[in-house]
């Protein structure tokens, strides 16, 4: 009965703030108000991506950046090079971050801890790397080295990307959803607290983290190729900059790893404090920024809404 009821809440609640989110073009004051808002959606989708995998297993991955970077290039190239129009290529970009995150995770996901992480950050810069030197290394155009590509200019405006990025995201919370309520969550949970007693408890561990870890390096894709899009311009070291991971990472720390709600208040937190501080202190935002993440995860150790669900007991959280 409980279960019934945590259920209608959920579907009640998002539903509701689905209507709420999506009326937002229609009544945002001005366009600087709905870029920003537009911002702070994209980074919930980007650090939910990664709580889908490090939130809630524990693996901290340096590397997600490759798979929106991965994304960003297939749509730039698919439309500059073949004329593919943007929706289609923003499901190319998709599929192209899953099918390459296959084989990575296959091979990394054996390693844990320190080594994990340091094999995921070092594959995240081989990346930037190869799109870097590959068109002058084989002597052909393709990813345009630190020229970069340059994307058609589609005339959409700020309201058009809202909808773009807000639709992934509500994928990406859905996703979260189910696993918080399904047995693949709580394998991936189980993973989190012990590893070594969920395999002798016959979880296939390699096989659920894989599962996770390609999940999130498809909505990953169509994050970047969105991006790229949006933006019309894109250079190995901006789309594979480890710096996009670090951000995600923040986010969902500040917000509570491995919790459904993290993401949606740390990345909502950090981008709207960035811009108003930014706005305010031109020079010294980012110092007074990392003072106030280093003083909320010193208070708050396992994030915001991971310490209210502790001192409160909210299962929903």
């Amino acid at each position: 009965m409980k279960s019934r009821s945590g259920r209608l809440t959920f579907w009640i609640c998002f539903i509701a703030a689905s209507v709420a989110v999506s009326l937002i073009p229609f009544v945002a004051t001005s366009e600087y108000l709905l870029r920003i808002i537009t911002v702070t959606i994209f980074w919930i989708g980007m650090a939910g991506c990664w709580n889908i995998m490090s939130g809630y297993t524990g693996y901290i991955d340096f590397g997600p950046v490759v798979y929106f970077g991965i994304g960003s290039y297939a749509t730039a190239i698919a439309m500059t090079k073949y004329g593919v129009p943007f929706f289609p290529a923003a499901v190319i970009s998709a599929f192209s971050s899953a099918l390459i995150a296959i084989p990575i995770g296959i091979t990394t996901l054996r390693l844990r801890g320190a080594y994990f992480a340091i094999a995921t950050f070092a594959f995240a810069e081989t990346m930037k790397q190869i799109a870097l030197e590959f068109d002058r290394t084989f002597g052909v155009s393709f990813f345009q080295g630190s020229h970069g590509i340059t994307l058609p200019i589609g005339g959409h405006e700020n309201t058009f990307f809202f909808y773009c990025f807000l639709s992934v995201t509500f994928a990406v919370v859905l996703v979260h959803y189910g696993i918080e309520h399904s047995k693949f969550g709580y394998g991936l949970k189980a993973i989190h607290e012990a590893e070594a007693s969920a395999e002798m408890a016959g979880v296939n561990t390699t096989g659920v983290k894989l599962r996770a870890y390609v999940t999130s390096a498809f909505f990953l894709g169509i994050l970047g190729g969105i991006e790229a899009y949006w933006i019309t311009y894109i250079t190995p070291a901006d789309v594979f900059n480890v710096h996009k991971t670090v951000q995600m990472v923040i986010m969902t720390l500040l917000g509570g790893m491995g919790t459904f709600l993290g993401p949606i208040v740390g990345a909502s937190f950090l981008t709207i404090l960035s811009e108003i501080l930014g706005t305010a202190f031109v020079e010294y935002y980012l110092i007074m920024v990392g003072g106030i993440i280093i003083a909320i995860i010193l208070i708050m150790p396992r994030g915001i809404v991971g310490t209210i669900k502790e001192w409160k007991g909210i299962r929903f959280l």
